[in-house]
């Protein structure tokens, strides 16, 4: 592009784009989260959510939405939850006794509910909440074991609760998503706001924006950049041309590193997630997702490169039926396919997105300390060793074993 035409394409850019306005509205609002920067610190989401699901709290919701969370959570997994409860018996709960204990015994979330009468249950609900982190090693089958000793004559549901719904290598746990609770933020103010003060309905419109912006994605925002990347594609484009992005250069890195590989395929791709298959498993494995690339792939590996680089080996949605056929056919080799607990029972709800393969590439603060050529030194080291070892063997496992 020549100078001159770099120019107008800028200042067209900066004169006329009331879309970028809008954005710029909506993400220069003032919130909380983002002030205290907080948005992916663990513990505060977990104190919200106490908060939130509280009945005896001062959001003047009484017990509306734990109502509301339980009865979303068990209709997306009532296959899945080994309990005598039903869907009804969150409706008529007596929730005059709630008890929300924060980081009892180490568990996250504790929710006791003891109401009076012959028709209540008493009811421990536990719930492990994982934003950038992931489990400990027996973290879960500790925390089951603790539930069950000291609440025995209870019933009892256990939550792993992540923003993608991966399942819990835990038995017993059932998985749960963000995207639902920020759905439930959404009924909340709109279905009752004339109970909220202005200071709690601004106080859950903030935390809900930060899970659209940060967490589970928000729909209106990237139709908007959508619109102004098409109408600017010229100006943006030189604008990112100049832009020092870490990220960026990671990806980069690695769209030219896998296709050096000649027994990989690429995938559709975005910045955060880079996504790429084997000939092996692309000659194996049908194509039978509608609702993720256009490829149709449903069983992909995904570098996540956000904050820190991530490489898994993700069950995209479609059928139902074909997803628990790898899901059973990885539970084989659960010493292979590191995110799958021998021996574990839980199906995976239609929402998910699981992983049954994972291997952390880049840690958060090698990612933020690192210059770049010592980060793609270290990608390459680590994604040879995975190519020839673990890569090889899952290969070899597909080739062999998986019948269609």
């Amino acid at each position: 592009m020549k100078d001159s035409e770099g120019i107008r394409a800028l200042e067209k850019f900066v004169l006329n784009n009331p879309e970028l306005e809008r954005l710029e509205g909506m993400l220069d609002t003032f919130n909380v989260f983002e002030t205290l920067k907080i948005v992916n610190v663990e513990i505060k989401h977990s104190n919200f959510l106490a908060w939130l699901l509280n009945p005896n709290e001062n959001h003047s919701l009484d017990s509306y939405f734990l109502r509301q969370f339980l009865k979303t959570f068990y209709s997306e997994n009532k296959e899945l939850i080994d309990s005598e409860l039903s869907l009804f018996d969150f409706e008529i709960f007596d929730y005059s006794d709630v008890e929300i204990r924060r980081e009892w015994r180490n568990i996250d979330l504790l929710i006791l509910i003891r109401g009076e009468g012959k028709e209540n249950k008493k009811v421990a609900i536990a719930i492990e909440n994982k934003i950038k982190s992931s489990e400990g090693q027996d973290q879960l089958s500790r925390y089951k074991k603790i539930v069950d000793k000291e609440f025995e004559g209870y019933s009892k549901l256990f939550i792993f609760l992540t923003p993608e719904g991966l399942e819990p290598s835990g038995d017993g746990w059932v998985p749960f998503h963000y995207e639902a609770i920020a759905g439930l933020l959404e009924d909340t103010l709109k279905y009752k706001k004339d109970y909220l003060s202005d200071n709690v309905y601004n106080f859950i419109d903030q935390y809900k924006t930060i899970l659209r912006r940060y967490i589970v994605g928000n729909g209106e925002i990237e139709d908007i950049c959508r619109k102004i990347y098409s109408k600017h594609q010229k100006a943006l484009d030189l604008i990112f041309e100049y832009k020092p992005d870490l990220e960026l250069e990671v990806n980069e890195y690695l769209s030219e590193l896998l296709p050096k590989k000649s027994n990989l395929i690429l995938d559709f791709s975005t910045k955060r997630y880079i996504r790429f298959t084997s000939k092996v498993l692309d000659n194996k494995v049908k194509k039978l997702s509608k609702e993720w690339t256009k490829s149709g792939r449903i069983l992909l590996y995904e570098f996540d490169n956000y904050g820190r680089l991530q490489l898994n080996l993700v069950v995209g949605h479609g059928d139902l039926d074909y997803r628990e056929k790898i899901r059973n056919f990885c539970l084989n080799r659960s010493d292979l396919f590191n995110t799958i607990k021998k021996g574990s029972n839980n199906k995976w709800p239609k929402s998910a997105w699981p992983r049954v393969f994972s291997k952390e590439i880049l840690s958060k603060k090698e990612y933020e300390e690192g210059d770049l050529e010592s980060i793609k030194s270290k990608i390459e080291n680590i994604f040879e060793k995975f190519f020839n070892n673990e890569m090889k063997e899952i290969d070899r496992y597909f080739e062999e074993e998986w019948l269609e």
